[in-house]
């Protein structure tokens, strides 16, 4: 038996015990997909932006800095129209339905706003107003929801959940009645450290045992994830997408005028000199890129769709500035290399992940 990791209730809300999906009648609670998201990877970004911007709103209350309330109102005219929540009415129902107050989400909005802000500041201001595990904590179920990370955070874990049960139902129901006596492996323990404030999370279950339990299921997703990876579906896979994940090897010259990218377009394509010459003479770098078709900007996709191996091509207009681009190597996309073998797994699970979820997730 695994060592357990004992906690101390830090924080009761309600929020954390609401359910937020069920498959075959097992209720999966929002504690149970924030854990996920640590098991997975996913939770310290969304804790590195609570925490930048609770730093944020500490420095504004020290310096009266808020932002005014025309940039909050714009902020929060933006965030109805991306939503559809067009009417007075709409957020109204919206604010019931996820269970915040109209304070609360305007404080978001000022935080968020705060951070765009200071975005050039911010490890310093973690640094001097960095937020308790207390205030991290209190303040996550608004930003979890404002933020829409915590929907994609049970987006993720249903359709992983829901494509164990579907794949091995016996080991999903013995996880799921197994989690009251959990065997905590190393993982798990590892987690409960790194994420202890969390796990002191006020909850009418035992968080070890869930986060035991949401452990096994991604234990058991990554080994079905393989078996599906394994299954000589990828070649098709690959077959439909050779276009979009075509290697192309680039060296790229940035200019800040569309007459100097020109120039030295000429250069190479009338007077013979390489790219790294003009880079040269110009006293600028060639930056050496490989990447697949569809990582490019539409731009450089039109323009290097129809380049031979070779050839310059430009200038293109790119982030304010314009590029020449030498297309030096384009290669059809194969299972041998390991970045597309990882992107044909990545579609075929999800579409099983999509699938199964379709079929066994209900909210």
């Amino acid at each position: 038996m695994g060592r357990r990791i004992i906690t101390a209730p830090m924080v009761a809300d309600p929020f954390w015990d609401r359910r937020a999906f069920s498959i075959v009648g097992r209720h999966f609670a929002w504690i149970d997909v924030v854990f996920a998201a640590m098991v997975r990877g996913d939770w310290s970004a969304f804790e590195r932006r609570l925490a930048e911007g609770l730093a944020c709103a500490a420095r504004a209350d020290v310096d009266a800095a808020s932002p005014p309330d025309e940039a909050i109102d714009e902020a929060a005219t933006a965030y109805r129209y991306d939503r559809d929540l067009i009417s007075a009415a709409d957020v109204t129902v919206w604010l019931d339905r996820v269970g915040l107050s109209a304070d609360e989400w305007i404080e978001y909005l000022r935080r968020d706003l705060l951070r765009q802000q200071w975005s050039g500041e911010l490890d310093d201001l973690l640094d001097r107003f960095a937020p308790s595990a207390r205030d991290l904590v209190e303040t996550a179920v608004v930003d979890g929801i404002c933020s829409g990370a915590f929907d994609a955070f049970e987006g993720a874990f249903a359709g992983r959940a829901a494509l164990v049960f579907e794949a091995d139902a016996a080991r999903f129901d013995r996880l799921c009645e197994n989690c009251d006596r959990p065997t905590i492996d190393p993982r798990a323990t590892q987690l409960a450290q790194t994420h202890a404030h969390w796990l002191s999370v006020a909850t009418d279950s035992d968080p070890v045992a869930r986060l035991s339990l949401v452990t096994g299921i991604e234990q058991a997703y990554a080994a079905i994830a393989d078996a599906i990876a394994s299954n000589g579906r990828l070649s098709e896979i690959v077959d439909d997408n050779r276009l979009a994940w075509m290697r192309l090897e680039i060296d790229t010259m940035s200019f800040a005028s569309e007459a100097a990218a020109r120039e030295a377009l000429l250069c190479v394509r009338a007077d013979g000199l390489s790219l790294h010459d003009v880079a040269a003479l110009s006293r600028s770098a060639v930056q050496r890129a490989v990447v697949t078709f569809d990582d490019l900007e539409p731009v450089r996709q039109e323009v290097l769709l129809a380049a031979e191996p070779g050839s310059a091509v430009g200038p293109m207009s790119v982030d304010g500035g314009f590029d020449v681009a030498l297309l030096v190597n384009r290669a059809a996309p194969a299972l041998s290399d390991p970045a597309i073998a990882a992107r044909a797994k990545a579609v075929a699970v999800n579409r099983a992940e999509q699938q199964a979820a379709r079929d066994h997730v209900r909210r």
